[in-house]
């Protein structure tokens, strides 16, 4: 799709790009050479193959952020295939409160899923995600990065070569709701015991770790959070398909993510949360609280 794009042209929107389509312009190779036609107009076309000599030399360096900077952001889902191996799908919980705190943060790329909790090793995120230079999330633009940004301060939280919001990509295709709601559309839903679990709860499921020390409520939080990530990956490469299936464009589809590959290790991290010296004294302390004299 990267190569088939022409809004990056000043004045080419969306429609002129679907009329360079019909009239058999259909890729960067496709537009006319100085002196062979007319594609749009002729001071638009010296401009538009400039623009196209920026993108194609851009996509040879294998620079994002500068394709970044020619494409639209609306765009940008066009950008996937191209590297979709620097991407990193996350999510974030926070605590609740107005300052909107992270408490834990799942990512998910090529090395696998990494969690960061409030408290353990937090303080390891920004240099972690600082490594992908395509962050992909789900209302991440207006949330989680914000937050983030808030929380680290603007001078350490990193700043993508690229960012894909899909809360905006599905909606313009049609697949209207949260992401819970989407993954059912898709034919990604969760397992039973996530089933209607909400920010909301993992607010509550924080609070119960913090004050009482309960490992097995940061554990359910954990999940839940893992699944919030990895699921972006499937959900990225059937908004992908679907991008070009409405634009019925010619170009080869991605295959969809299958989250089986990733459940295993879900389980090894669940398991391997065990409680911390902190989490033990305040257990202790709670204990201590409820004795009655």
């Amino acid at each position: 799709m990267l190569q088939r794009t022409f809004q990056h042209i000043p004045g080419v929107g969306p429609w002129r790009e679907k009329d360079l389509w019909a009239r058999g312009i259909k890729s960067w190779d496709d537009f006319p050479a100085a002196g062979q036609g007319v594609a749009i107009t002729r001071k638009t076309d010296d401009i538009a193959r400039e623009r196209i000599a920026q993108a194609r030399e851009a996509l040879e360096r294998r620079d994002l952020r500068r394709l970044a900077e020619l494409v639209p952001p609306r765009e940008h889902w066009r950008l996937y295939p191209e590297f979709q191996h620097d991407a990193v799908y996350f999510d974030i919980e926070t605590d609740g409160r107005e300052a909107q705190a992270p408490t834990v943060v799942s990512l998910f790329d090529s090395t696998g899923l990494h969690v960061f909790i409030q408290g353990r090793n937090m303080d390891a995120l920004p240099e972690a995600m600082a490594a992908r230079r395509l962050w992909v999330t789900f209302n991440g633009s207006t949330f989680d990065v914000p937050v983030l940004k808030n929380y680290f301060g603007p001078a350490r939280f990193p700043v993508p070569e690229a960012h894909i919001d899909l809360r905006f990509v599905t909606r313009r295709l049609g697949m209207g709701g949260g992401l819970k709601d989407i993954e059912g559309q898709i034919g990604a839903e969760r397992p039973p015991h996530m089933k209607g679990v909400n920010g909301y709860d993992a607010v509550l499921l924080w609070r119960a770790y913090t004050r009482r020390g309960d490992v097995e409520a940061l554990r359910f939080l954990v999940e839940y959070n893992l699944y919030d990530s990895f699921q972006l990956r499937t959900l990225m490469d059937v908004a992908y398909n679907r991008g070009a299936d409405d634009l019925n464009q010619d170009v080869p589809r991605l295959p969809v993510f299958e989250r089986g590959d990733v459940l295993y290790d879900v389980s090894r991290i669940i398991l391997e949360l065990g409680p911390t010296e902190r989490d033990l004294q305040t257990l202790a302390r709670v204990r201590a609280e409820e004795q009655f004299p």
